[in-house]
């Protein structure tokens, strides 16, 4: 029997689609990540969402391009490359509890299951940079391995790549210190009965501190997520389901960083 919550959440209505101006942006981020002058880019995000981001917690995004991906590493072994005709775009946006200086803090520990139950297992480590230089404004990356449960007991293991770099904003006429950050999947993480699989997935994401001192978590990501039970619920209740994890991760995070997890 399929429990009343997944059924009620079935119903609840579609994400709206984002509006072109973050889409835009969003893309361009996730590809200029390396780049020498992203702040441009991340400075237009960050004004949108400061006139924006209480208007929706979720949005669906245009799809990338094998263009936009191809910097970050992903090898699909048997699964081939990645197939992006498959893949769903989803943004959200999310007002979260604690300070950019407190969030960055916990960025360099080496368990992150703080971010939510379902994180079964995630084991954080250094690949280039160190706690001391990150927080004293030194980009940094790091390699994730995670243990991910899901719906009908079912966990998916992968591999993730996950970088962080500084930026300096305009935030109210003051400039700013914040981070923007990008993960990728390293190869497809599949369940042991290979029926459930994180295929493949990036992320760009990006901390505004308002001017009046809140913090506005943005988080775009593309993936592809197969699941046993494809098929059985419709795209609105798998993109809800998303979004709300998405919004989980964001909550037990600043619940971290603030202490107010109990740590």
């Amino acid at each position: 029997m399929v429990p009343l919550s997944l059924v009620l959440l079935a119903c609840a209505p579609p994400a709206a689609e984002a509006p072109a101006t973050m889409d835009e942006l969003s893309v361009t981020l996730l590809r200029e990540f390396e780049g020498e002058a992203p702040e441009e880019t991340a400075q237009g995000l960050a004004d949108w969402l400061l006139d924006h981001a209480d208007e929706q917690d979720g949005f669906t995004l245009a799809d990338v391009t094998a263009e936009d991906v191809a910097d970050m590493p992903y090898d699909g072994g048997e699964d081939g490359d990645p197939d992006l005709t498959l893949q769903r775009g989803i943004a959200v946006t999310h007002r979260v509890v604690g300070t950019i200086a407190e969030h960055a803090a916990i960025v360099p520990e080496a368990d992150q299951s703080f971010a939510d139950p379902t994180y079964e297992i995630w084991d954080r480590s250094l690949a280039e940079g160190d706690e001391q230089g990150f927080l004293g404004g030194a980009d940094m990356r790091t390699d994730n391995a995670i243990e991910k449960s899901g719906a009908f007991g079912v966990t998916i293991g992968y591999d993730l790549g996950k970088d962080y770099r500084w930026l300096t904003l305009d935030i109210g006429g003051a400039p700013t210190d914040t981070l923007m950050f990008r993960s990728y999947e390293l190869a497809p993480g599949w369940s042991d009965d290979h029926k459930n699989g994180l295929v493949y997935g990036w992320t760009i994401e990006l901390w505004v501190p308002d001017p009046d001192g809140e913090l506005i978590w943005y988080n775009a990501s593309w993936c592809l997520l197969v699941t046993a039970v494809d098929g059985v619920f419709d795209e609105d209740f798998i993109i809800q389901s998303i979004i709300d994890g998405t919004l989980d991760y964001m909550d037990g995070t600043g619940a971290h960083a603030t202490g107010a997890d109990g740590s």
